[in-house]
């Protein structure tokens, strides 16, 4: 395995890897900002003319005058408008093109990602990350570059013009401002681990959900749908108490800005009315500084917004992050693809070490290419566990297993991948048709070659009992087949893809003996062209291979031939007669019962 010392240090998903997102397009996030900045300047300096009329019209200006000033806030007015439905465009541009390309890559990175990553972390709650986390990344952005870029300019603009009516009042207004703004971040920041909190519920109540839904069959089996439905209203209080607990302190937080900037305008109101009445300021100008107040509430208020969204957003970071980690099972940096493989085979000193637990020990065998071999063992013995070495599911802890006399660990994961077919006794179907299941992603597969797999696999006896054939929705995980019909699917699955080394575990276990017997027969002619790892319980199965392994205990106990195994007369040949003894058993009760229901 990969030594920890080895390997990178993990991306943190924080402000600076979304910046990197925004980057990939800068343009159209440029855009967005310099047409707010527009709007910005161009919505502030609309007042300051509506205080130059009143003062106009106050000292009797002319009709032509007041006509040149109605013109410009008229024109202000379009670019202002233009502004802001640019500023929208490119903002829709950058927040959804970002939340795509986070998504890909979240995406991409978790079918990187070992089986151990996914038993820590429930299918709901990966769901909820993918999903209710990025949606808050994608509000943030789209309220950020909706209104943060005319918000700060707006804010520049009519400082610097309440600063040419009366610097006093406008140092006054700064600095009250500035504290609630300070206020306002020292408090919010503080709320950024009680809004993961809230998410995190998400996810266990998403896990809940997904679980009881996949489950369905099961808890009504159990008659458990009341007790279902106690937990998840126990996990829904729970949600619930978490997002009031946020939102009670968050809320009063967005406001504060809005709640000073109305104090302030209070005081502002007192104070410019008795400079207006003593002549220090015009009449204009105090309407400008009351319409400037009434600004800055609406831009002060809209900031609060926007930092309300990148509390929010500071928490979905934080669980976004697991689902950057670096894959343990990667491709080396020197790795070499894996081009034409014979199946050759060997398993070298292996030995599998798990939470200081030896699963494997000192395991050596060599597989030449073109071998049928066969496994057999106790349950827990660690058969799977070994040939899922070959695809690197796992690295061993101690040994090299090698394909081609080349340690898989110097192939591109991909290529040594696609070398190998894998068909495991639990299948997963996808809710497809039955052909895309079959195909998996494979459309370049001929109708002739996928005939002939399932055909082989002994599906094609079922495409009678199917409503559309090839093209039945087989349902979520294959709800609508059988066991068995499941299994001959992903062996119909593992043949299409004609690999240069096959894996059957125990996959013919759900299937009835004598499709299993007819399945058996056509496969040796296709196993005959291949390496064939055959995992099994049923010794009719596996008394044919070339060589037949018999494991215990993560150690090979035996290994020979069926015939040299049961003369050797050890563990293989107790398996059989037990076997046998079992199926006489079993014949006994069949006439028993059929003389019965005679």
């Amino acid at each position: 395995m990969v030594a920890v010392a080895d390997r990178p240090i993990e991306p943190q998903a924080d402000d600076r890897w979304l910046l990197s997102f925004i980057a990939r397009h800068k343009w159209a996030a440029i855009g967005s900002l310099v047409a707010g900045g527009i709007g910005g300047v161009t919505s502030a300096i609309e007042p300051y003319l509506v205080g130059r009329i009143i003062d106009g019209i106050s000292n009797h200006m002319s009709i032509e005058a007041l006509g040149q000033y109605a013109l410009l806030l008229i024109g202000f007015s379009i670019i202002t408008v233009a502004a802001f439905l640019g500023q929208r465009f490119w903002s829709g541009t950058v927040a959804y093109n970002v939340n795509y390309d986070i998504r890909q890559t979240l995406f991409d990175n978790l079918l990187t990602l070992e089986q151990r990553f996914y038993q820590t972390y429930p299918t709901g709650d990966l769901i909820s990350r993918m999903y209710s986390d990025l949606d808050m990344i994608w509000r943030l952005l789209i309220i950020g570059f909706t209104r943060f870029g005319s918000a700060i300019v707006t804010l520049i603009v009519t400082f610097v013009l309440l600063a040419v009516i009366n610097v006093p009042l406008t140092i006054f207004v700064f600095i009250v401002l500035s504290i609630s703004t300070y206020v306002q971040m020292r408090v919010g920041s503080a709320l950024t681990p009680v809004f993961e909190q809230v998410q995190e519920q998400a996810g266990t109540l998403s896990a809940l959900v997904q679980d009881s839904v996949s489950g369905i069959q099961t808890i009504k089996t159990f008659a458990r749908e009341q007790g279902v439905a106690q937990k998840y209203q126990l996990e829904n209080n729970e949600y619930r108490r978490r997002w009031l607990y946020f939102k009670r302190r968050n809320e009063p937080v967005g406001m504060l800005p809005n709640m000073i900037s109305e104090m302030t305008g209070a005081i502002v109101v007192i104070a410019g009315g008795i400079l207006a009445l003593q002549g220090q300021v015009t009449l204009g100008n105090f309407v400008q500084f009351l319409v400037y107040l009434a600004l800055i509430s609406v831009v002060l208020l809209q900031l609060g917004t926007i930092y309300q969204r990148y509390i929010q957003t500071e928490g979905a970071l934080g669980r976004l992050t697991p689902l950057l980690r670096t894959a343990e099972i990667r491709s080396s940096e020197h790795a070499k693809a894996l081009v034409q493989p014979r199946g050759d085979i060997a398993f070298d000193k292996i030995g599998m070490q798990v939470e200081g637990k030896w699963l494997l020990r000192d395991i050596s065998l060599k597989i030449p290419a073109g071998k049928v071999v066969a496994f057999v063992g106790p349950t827990g013995c660690g058969k799977t566990l070994l040939v899922s070495l070959l695809a690197r599911v796992t690295d061993p802890s101690e040994g090299r297993v090698l394909i081609d006399g080349q340690d898989v660990r110097d192939y591109q994961l991909d290529t040594l991948r696609h070398a190998i077919a894998y068909v495991p006794q639990s299948t997963f179907l996808f809710s497809q048709p039955v052909h895309a299941n079959v195909r998996m992603g494979h459309e370049a597969v001929a109708e002739e070659q996928l005939d002939e797999a399932i055909s082989i696999s002994r599906f094609k006896n079922d495409l009678p009992q199917l409503p559309h054939g090839l093209d039945t929705m087989v349902g979520e995980k294959g709800v609508m087949l059988s066991g068995g019909q499941k299994q001959r699917v992903a062996i119909a699955r593992a043949l299409v893809r004609d690999p240069a080394i096959l894996v059957l575990d125990d996959a013919l276990s759900s299937v009835d003996t004598h499709t299993a017997a007819d399945i058996l027969s056509d496969l040796r002619q296709v196993l005959q062209t291949r390496t064939s790892l055959i995992i099994a319980h049923r010794i009719a199965t596996v008394k044919d291979a070339d060589h037949v392994v018999v494991m215990d205990k993560g150690h090979i106990v035996e290994q020979g031939t069926h015939d040299s195994l049961i003369a050797a007369n050890g563990m293989y040949a107790r398996m059989v007669e037990r076997e046998m003894k079992s199926e006489d058993d079993q014949t006994v009760i069949d006439v028993h019962l059929n003389g019965t229901s005679s």
